[in-house]
């Protein structure tokens, strides 16, 4: 079942979805636009509502944790690329 709705846009957006879509199909693209954006909102929803939850488990947490691992990789990042470049040992 649909739920037909009256929105307002710019007239601009909507000549961009038009140039995009067409004007036949700005309902389709408008739906698609909408449920990908719902998409990614259900996920940080999700995500906020983990954080915290097992902080025994989350070692990801801390800065300390995420300065290391960061370092980590940025070091094995370098000897991967001077291993390709023939500068590696």
């Amino acid at each position: 079942m649909h739920m037909r709705l009256h929105i307002n846009l710019d007239d601009e957006v909507a000549e961009q979805i038009d140039e995009i879509a067409g004007s036949r199909q700005r309902s389709r693209y408008i739906r698609e636009a909408v449920e990908a954006k719902l998409e990614v909102d259900r996920r940080l929803a999700a995500r906020r509502r983990l954080v915290g939850a097992y902080p025994d488990f989350a070692p990801w947490m801390t800065a300390e944790w995420i300065s290391e691992n960061r370092k980590r990789e940025g070091e094995a990042r370098q000897k991967q690329l001077d291993q390709w470049w023939g500068r590696g040992e």
